[in-house]
Protein backbone atom coordinates (compact mmCIF):
# COMPACT_ATOMS: atom_id res chain seq x y z
CA UNK A 1 0.00 0.00 0.00
CA UNK A 2 2.69 2.25 -1.08
CA UNK A 3 0.61 5.60 -0.99
CA UNK A 4 -1.91 4.55 2.25
CA UNK A 5 -1.95 7.50 4.32
CA UNK A 6 -3.52 8.40 7.41
CA UNK A 7 -6.02 10.76 5.51
CA UNK A 8 -7.55 7.78 4.14
CA UNK A 9 -11.05 6.42 6.17
CA UNK A 10 -12.10 3.72 4.04
CA UNK A 11 -10.88 0.55 6.58
CA UNK A 12 -7.48 -1.32 5.67
CA UNK A 13 -8.99 -4.64 5.60
CA UNK A 14 -11.34 -3.43 2.67
CA UNK A 15 -8.38 -1.72 0.75
CA UNK A 16 -6.21 -5.44 1.30
CA UNK A 17 -9.72 -7.44 -0.23
CA UNK A 18 -9.81 -4.64 -3.07
CA UNK A 19 -6.41 -5.29 -4.11
CA UNK A 20 -6.23 -8.89 -3.46
CA UNK A 21 -8.96 -8.91 -6.46
CA UNK A 22 -6.25 -6.77 -9.00
CA UNK A 23 -5.96 -9.28 -11.60
CA UNK A 24 -5.01 -9.06 -14.87
CA UNK A 25 -5.56 -4.90 -14.99
CA UNK A 26 -9.21 -4.69 -13.88
CA UNK A 27 -11.45 -2.16 -14.86
CA UNK A 28 -12.57 -0.09 -11.79
CA UNK A 29 -14.89 2.31 -10.85
CA UNK A 30 -14.87 4.53 -7.74
CA UNK A 31 -17.75 7.04 -6.96
CA UNK A 32 -15.97 9.26 -5.23
CA UNK A 33 -12.16 11.16 -5.06
CA UNK A 34 -10.29 11.65 -2.17
CA UNK A 35 -6.92 10.83 0.00
CA UNK A 36 -7.35 7.20 -1.10
CA UNK A 37 -7.44 8.21 -5.46
CA UNK A 38 -3.87 8.09 -6.03
CA UNK A 39 -3.66 4.43 -4.10
CA UNK A 40 -6.42 3.13 -6.76
CA UNK A 41 -4.79 4.65 -9.69
CA UNK A 42 -1.02 5.24 -9.42
CA UNK A 43 -0.12 2.56 -7.49
CA UNK A 44 -2.15 0.14 -9.18
CA UNK A 45 -3.91 0.63 -12.22
CA UNK A 46 -4.05 3.39 -14.84
CA UNK A 47 -7.77 1.43 -15.76
CA UNK A 48 -9.72 3.26 -12.93
CA UNK A 49 -11.91 5.60 -13.49
CA UNK A 50 -13.72 7.90 -11.01
CA UNK A 51 -16.87 9.87 -10.69
CA UNK A 52 -16.73 13.02 -8.47
CA UNK A 53 -19.02 15.90 -7.72
CA UNK A 54 -16.69 18.38 -5.65
CA UNK A 55 -14.35 20.40 -7.32
CA UNK A 56 -12.04 20.54 -4.44
CA UNK A 57 -11.43 16.79 -4.55
CA UNK A 58 -10.81 16.77 -8.37
CA UNK A 59 -8.08 19.87 -7.92
CA UNK A 60 -6.38 17.55 -5.05
CA UNK A 61 -6.25 14.49 -7.10
CA UNK A 62 -5.73 15.86 -11.03
CA UNK A 63 -1.43 16.20 -10.29
CA UNK A 64 -1.37 12.21 -10.14
CA UNK A 65 -4.99 11.04 -11.97
CA UNK A 66 -5.17 11.69 -15.91
CA UNK A 67 -8.39 14.20 -16.10
CA UNK A 68 -9.62 11.71 -18.74
CA UNK A 69 -10.06 9.25 -15.87
CA UNK A 70 -12.62 11.90 -13.48
CA UNK A 71 -16.13 12.54 -14.16
CA UNK A 72 -17.49 15.16 -12.67
CA UNK A 73 -21.00 15.06 -11.83
CA UNK A 74 -23.48 16.67 -9.95
CA UNK A 75 -25.85 14.87 -7.98
CA UNK A 76 -29.42 16.04 -7.68
CA UNK A 77 -30.94 14.61 -4.65
CA UNK A 78 -30.16 14.18 -1.42
CA UNK A 79 -30.06 11.58 1.12
CA UNK A 80 -33.55 12.76 2.69
CA UNK A 81 -35.20 12.57 -0.91
CA UNK A 82 -33.43 9.33 -1.86
CA UNK A 83 -35.09 7.37 0.61
CA UNK A 84 -38.78 8.45 -0.80
CA UNK A 85 -38.19 7.88 -4.35
CA UNK A 86 -40.12 5.35 -6.60
CA UNK A 87 -38.40 3.13 -8.96
CA UNK A 88 -39.45 5.19 -11.80
CA UNK A 89 -38.04 8.24 -10.72
CA UNK A 90 -34.46 6.21 -9.80
CA UNK A 91 -34.54 4.93 -13.41
CA UNK A 92 -34.48 8.82 -14.70
CA UNK A 93 -30.96 9.25 -13.05
CA UNK A 94 -29.17 8.14 -16.46
CA UNK A 95 -25.95 6.73 -16.74
CA UNK A 96 -23.24 9.24 -17.98
CA UNK A 97 -22.47 8.05 -21.61
CA UNK A 98 -19.03 7.67 -20.48
CA UNK A 99 -19.47 5.10 -17.72
CA UNK A 100 -22.35 3.50 -20.69
CA UNK A 101 -18.70 3.49 -23.41
CA UNK A 102 -16.42 2.22 -20.59
CA UNK A 103 -18.56 -0.37 -18.64
CA UNK A 104 -18.74 -3.30 -17.36
CA UNK A 105 -16.48 -3.06 -14.61
CA UNK A 106 -14.49 -5.46 -12.33
CA UNK A 107 -14.20 -3.83 -9.24
CA UNK A 108 -16.97 -1.10 -8.00
CA UNK A 109 -16.03 0.95 -5.15
CA UNK A 110 -19.30 3.40 -3.94
CA UNK A 111 -17.50 5.63 -1.40
CA UNK A 112 -18.97 8.56 -2.52
CA UNK A 113 -20.70 11.19 -2.47
CA UNK A 114 -20.80 12.20 0.82
CA UNK A 115 -24.26 11.21 2.67
CA UNK A 116 -23.56 11.67 6.41
CA UNK A 117 -26.86 13.80 7.05
CA UNK A 118 -29.73 14.18 4.92
CA UNK A 119 -29.21 17.00 3.12
CA UNK A 120 -26.05 15.49 1.50
CA UNK A 121 -26.54 13.81 -1.82
CA UNK A 122 -26.03 10.26 -0.90
CA UNK A 123 -25.26 6.66 -2.67
CA UNK A 124 -28.32 6.02 -4.05
CA UNK A 125 -27.19 7.13 -7.55
CA UNK A 126 -23.89 5.08 -7.35
CA UNK A 127 -25.32 2.06 -5.80
CA UNK A 128 -28.48 1.79 -9.11
CA UNK A 129 -25.76 2.76 -11.29
CA UNK A 130 -23.42 -0.12 -9.87
CA UNK A 131 -26.25 -2.47 -10.88
CA UNK A 132 -26.17 -1.40 -14.68
CA UNK A 133 -22.22 -1.10 -15.01
CA UNK A 134 -21.96 -4.70 -13.84
CA UNK A 135 -21.94 -8.07 -14.71
CA UNK A 136 -21.01 -11.71 -13.40
CA UNK A 137 -18.45 -11.29 -10.90
CA UNK A 138 -17.91 -7.88 -10.32
CA UNK A 139 -17.07 -7.07 -7.02
CA UNK A 140 -18.79 -3.77 -5.44
CA UNK A 141 -17.95 -2.41 -2.38
CA UNK A 142 -20.31 -0.02 -0.84
CA UNK A 143 -18.83 1.84 2.20
CA UNK A 144 -20.59 3.42 5.16
CA UNK A 145 -23.19 0.62 4.48
CA UNK A 146 -24.11 1.23 8.17
CA UNK A 147 -26.16 4.36 7.41
CA UNK A 148 -29.70 4.58 6.54
CA UNK A 149 -29.71 5.46 2.93
CA UNK A 150 -26.36 2.88 2.29
CA UNK A 151 -28.81 0.10 3.84
CA UNK A 152 -31.67 0.76 1.82
CA UNK A 153 -29.58 0.34 -1.61
CA UNK A 154 -28.34 -3.01 -0.19
CA UNK A 155 -31.45 -4.45 0.52
CA UNK A 156 -33.04 -3.27 -2.45
CA UNK A 157 -30.30 -3.72 -5.09
CA UNK A 158 -28.44 -6.58 -3.95
CA UNK A 159 -30.26 -8.58 -1.48
CA UNK A 160 -30.12 -11.72 -3.96
CA UNK A 161 -26.41 -11.35 -4.67
CA UNK A 162 -23.67 -12.73 -2.09
CA UNK A 163 -22.51 -9.94 0.54
CA UNK A 164 -19.62 -10.28 2.82
CA UNK A 165 -19.53 -7.29 5.60
CA UNK A 166 -16.21 -5.43 6.89
CA UNK A 167 -16.41 -3.85 10.20
CA UNK A 168 -14.00 -1.26 11.03
CA UNK A 169 -13.74 2.59 10.94
CA UNK A 170 -17.34 2.28 9.35
CA UNK A 171 -18.55 -0.47 8.11
CA UNK A 172 -18.32 -1.68 4.26
CA UNK A 173 -20.26 -4.45 2.37
CA UNK A 174 -18.48 -6.74 -0.41
CA UNK A 175 -20.98 -7.66 -3.14
CA UNK A 176 -20.34 -10.32 -5.44
CA UNK A 177 -22.65 -9.30 -8.29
Amino acid sequence: MEFYNKNILLDKKVIDDVFSNFKNNPKMLVFGLGYDSRMWYEGNNKNTFFVEDKQEFIDLNTKYISIDNIIKYKYNTTVNKSLSLSDEDITKFELIDKLKQLGPFDIIIVDGPEGYNNDKPGRLIPCYWATLLSKKGTIIYIDDANRNLENYCIKKYFADKQITEFIGRTKCSKIIY
